[in-house]
């Protein structure tokens, strides 16, 4: 089997039936705003109610045994140890795969810290019709995120200093449109059954899945365990990739909506510009090089902007062709796609921020820009170190 460019004849083949089943979705929003679902989807959802019932009846099956062992039924003793410790161990890999609630990581901002970011929140999730988040959280990372946090299952709106600082004030409402509008338009893979079960796959193949410690000792025996464990969290890992792919096409579907959402709010160019602007998070580690070492700007964020604003065309061009189509388990389409789905239908936005506004925004972030700084500094340092 011969390779080229590092990927073999099977490899070569899969990609292209990928790349044709992406530019389906694609080419299905340009031709139509509310395109109907993949049919595969009805299919992940068996499928993620079928992983669901199979951690529900392993529960219930430890359960039984360890009864059986304590006594119940009347069974022998040799019965009741063998039977015992399958319940237990069942039992003990069910906690340990059983979903914990999603916490946000980041600093969060009360409305009487940031009470003009709070108000373009509440706009924005007005005009989509969505509840509005309970919480706002800043974090370090070039990204923004929609999450349902806690058994409540609160709606936190978590976004990213570095990617906020870089945008235009239209670009600011289009990111916050983009993330609430998850909130309504179906994406299966942030919610209800497909979600837990997820969850469910994750954590079991984490828990048996040989850490540090237990692939450093040597021996025999060892050796031995750690290629059952892997062998056994392979059966997790492939159910959660088949799940993935099985409503790759689905949740593709829910950031095209996502992004024609926020452009019926902030405006298509600002919306554009924005998904480019999500993309070039490599930037950042060049930011906090040049801010730790040679600073020029109040802080780094600042810097990374200032990077963004003077990439040569170039760059930009050979960035999108970088982020091109790689697999239906990705959750969102390529860049270039997704421009072309919100610049298909040009929107002028209904809700338009203020410069001023934006200023006053940037005014009351700026207590909480320096601890995100240093948090992201030390992350480049521990990962530099490691």
């Amino acid at each position: 089997m011969t390779t080229q460019g590092g990927q073999g004849a099977l490899g070569r083949v899969w990609q292209g039936v990928v790349t044709r089943e992406s530019a389906r979705v694609r080419d299905a929003f340009l031709a139509s705003e509310s395109p109907p679902a993949s049919a595969r989807a009805v299919w992940g959802l068996v499928a993620a109610w079928l992983v669901v019932l199979a951690f529900a009846a392993s529960v219930l099956l430890g359960a039984w045994w360890l009864l059986i062992a304590l006594g119940v039924g009347g069974a022998p003793d040799i019965t009741r140890g063998v039977v015992g410790f399958l319940g237990v161990m069942i039992l003990l890999f069910a906690w340990l795969a059983f979903p914990r609630p999603y916490q946000p990581e980041g600093l969060e901002v009360s409305a009487q810290d940031a009470p003009e970011l709070h108000a373009l929140v509440a706009r924005v999730a007005a005009e989509l019709s969505v509840p509005g988040p309970v919480r706002v959280v800043l974090d370090g990372q070039v990204n923004a995120s929609m999450g349902l946090a806690g058994w409540r299952r609160e709606p936190v709106l978590a976004l990213g200093v570095p990617l906020w600082w870089s945008l235009s004030p239209q670009g600011q409402v289009g990111l916050i449109a983009h993330e609430l509008a998850h909130l309504r338009n179906g994406d299966p893979a942030r919610g209800g059954v497909v979600a837990l079960a997820f969850s469910v796959l994750e954590r079991l193949a984490h828990s048996l899945l040989p850490d540090l410690i237990s692939r450093s000792k040597e021996g025999l025996m060892p050796m031995i365990t750690n290629a059952l464990m892997t062998l056994l969290a392979l059966l997790p890992m492939g159910a959660a990739r088949l799940l993935a792919w099985l409503i790759g096409a689905d949740s593709q579907a829910a950031e095209f909506r996502a992004d024609l959402m926020a452009a019926r709010v902030a405006g298509s160019d600002a919306v554009a510009v924005m998904l480019d602007r999500m993309h070039m998070a490599h930037l950042l580690d060049s930011a906090l090089h040049k801010q730790r070492h040679m600073p020029e700007r109040p802080h780094v964020f600042a810097e990374y902007a200032h990077m963004l604003d003077t990439v040569p065309e170039e760059q930009w061009a050979a960035q999108r062709a970088a982020l091109g189509r790689t697999s239906l388990d990705d959750s969102h389409p390529a860049t270039m796609d997704r421009v072309q789905v919100v610049l298909a239908r040009p929107q002028p936005g209904t809700v338009h921020l203020t410069p001023k506004t934006a200023e006053w925004i940037r005014l009351e972030l700026t207590p909480v820009v320096r601890p995100i700084e240093a948090k992201a500094q030390e992350w480049r340092q521990y990962l530099l170190n490691h």
